[in-house]
């Protein structure tokens, strides 16, 4: 068996194509050792990997006062030396032969120089890392946060639920995998993204904490958010009332213009990215993919050629035309009519849903559901017009449209749920914090009524 067809075979390779098998296994080096051999040895250089063809190795593990815990075996088709390829630090354990041993051993300098001109060969370090970082426990942080488990993957990243150790906050830690992490446009937009996100401090925005940059790639540490995100409540059959509708456009309207505010374009407002907690608060999430298009000034597709979901692109996206906020207002009208009516409008192959985003106007959600208040068919229809310039100018002009009408809501326990929407220049956010504040102060006085 050659070398590519071996690795293809260990749990962390297989995710990799055989070409990139192949690349990877042609700057292996085979090694064979003794027993009794030290292949490697604690406070030497970390400047290589091992992994096991055949034989068997134990690693004698210490903590910090120097007593042995205990000796890990490992056998074939197990890794060791793994970090010198994360992190290049000197070695940290003594590994061991127990028996004679055949090893496919990486050097780091080809593997980094491999992965730099062929980057979808780095998606096994990505493997090694989530096998090392929950799995195993083998690495319990990232910089000063405690991991605890695997909340969710993406096609560029990997969310870990984690905690802050001396703050005991529970934080969402946020990792780009290594497959992209080598692409310096993809790098610069993830870490672009927490820049965003930190700069936009807004009740409907989720919160960026901090970042780390480790195991060669890049950590966004955020806010942990409760509840589910649209897609999810889509899954599991949920149907929104009129009145819940109108809360998540509002609010997600609200993040959109105070994001707008500052020069920031969103495009990729779909319901994945749209968390609503048990108590209906809402947070927008993912700005992967934003511009920071600066004040009055828009962008392009051709500059920036990656966009959203094609069940939610604006046809100025597809067409690489210049986008604004008004893009991000069209995909909203894609999300509220798919809240009204249970799925997107356009349906099918990627190519075939971009041509009808393109020329295909969006069905009436009335003609769906003759039910459908005139409030929200009004909202999809100004929403989703092709043409930006007839669509809804600000999302300020949507937040007023459903702010028009208040309507009572029955809640959990048949509690009464009256919506209050605030409408205010970024200015007064510290008068209206105040005044919310006050409100708080006197509803606590009264039993039986509370404010959210």
């Amino acid at each position: 068996m050659d070398n590519a067809a071996f690795l293809k075979q260990v749990p962390v390779f297989q995710g990799l194509s055989l070409e990139s098998a192949a690349r990877l296994a042609n700057e292996t080096l085979d090694q064979h050792y003794v027993a009794g051999t030290v292949i490697v040895q604690r406070g030497t250089p970390g400047d290589c990997m091992y992994l096991l063809v055949e034989g068997k190795v134990q690693i004698p593990v210490f903590d910090q006062e120097g007593r042995q815990l205990f000796v890990a075996q490992l056998g074939p088709k197990q890794i060791f030396g793994e970090m010198a390829l994360l992190t290049g630090e000197s070695r940290n354990a003594d590994v061991i032969a127990v028996t004679d041993c055949h090893c496919l051993v990486f050097p780091r300098d080809a593997v980094d120089r491999l992965i730099r001109q062929h980057a979808d060969v780095a998606q096994f370090l990505t493997a090694i890392l989530g096998e090392r970082l929950v799995r195993s426990g083998t690495i319990r942080h990232v910089g000063k946060y405690r991991l605890l488990s695997e909340a969710g993957r993406g096609g560029m990243s990997i969310v870990y639920h984690g905690i802050h150790p001396s703050l005991e906050r529970a934080v969402a830690i946020k990792m780009l995998s290594h497959r992209v992490a080598y692409r310096p446009r993809f790098r610069a937009r993830f870490q672009n993204e927490a820049k965003i996100i930190s700069r936009l401090r807004h009740p409907n925005i989720v919160e960026v904490y901090d970042t780390e940059d480790a195991f060669a790639t890049f950590f966004i540490i955020m806010e942990r958010l409760s509840g589910k995100s649209l897609d999810v409540l889509f899954e599991t059959g949920k149907r929104f009332t009129f009145p819940q509708i109108r809360n998540v456009i509002r609010q997600v309207a609200m993040a959109l213009q105070f994001a707008h505010n500052h020069g920031v374009v969103h495009r990729d407002i779909r319901p994945s990215n749209i968390v609503l907690s048990p108590e209906g608060k809402v947070k927008l999430t993912d700005f992967g993919l934003a511009l920071d298009v600066g004040a009055g000034h828009g962008s392009t597709e051709e500059e920036l050629p990656i966009s959203g979901l094609p069940s939610y692109t604006a046809p100025e996206q597809i067409t690489g035309e210049p986008v604004d906020g008004r893009t991000d207002i069209y995909s909203l009208g894609i999300v509220a009519y798919e809240m009204l009516v249970g799925k997107p409008p356009f349906v099918g192959g990627s190519n075939e849903v971009r041509t009808m985003q393109r020329s295909t106007p969006v069905p009436s959600p009335r003609s769906k559901d003759s039910r459908v208040p005139d409030d929200l068919e009004e909202l999809v229809r100004r929403a989703t017009a092709k043409s930006p310039d007839d669509r809804f100018q600000t999302c300020d002009e949507i937040v007023r449209l459903l702010a028009e009408i208040q309507e009572v809501e029955t809640g959990p326990m048949g509690l009464a749920v009256k919506t209050l929407t605030f409408i205010y220049k970024p200015a007064l956010e510290a008068t209206v914090t105040h005044m919310i504040e006050d409100l708080q102060g006197r509803v606590a006085e009264i039993d039986d009524l509370d404010v959210k």
